[in-house]
């Protein structure tokens, strides 16, 4: 069961990585520190209000990934 629970931790691990960056890129936007390709993910990933201003799911997709792999890390319990 020991490797069970190895699979938990790598699985929570990947899950969890692209939230943590997600966030730390839109901190480094809002200070605008960061530049090209990820200075305007707002315009280019959701329009402008010319566009229609279509929103992404992204983020929610994000989030849920990250919740999922906070569970599968804290979850783990040694016997």
């Amino acid at each position: 069961m020991k490797h069970i629970e190895k699979i938990k931790g790598i699985l929570g691990l990947v899950l969890l990585t692209p939230a943590i960056i997600s966030v730390i890129v839109f901190i480094l936007q809002l200070f605008d520190v960061i530049n090209r390709p990820f200075k305007q993910l707002g315009f280019d990933w959701t329009g402008g209000y010319d566009q229609g201003g279509a929103t992404s799911s992204l983020p929610f997709y994000f989030g849920l990934m990250g919740i999922a792999g906070a569970l599968l890390l804290f979850n783990i319990k040694e016997k």
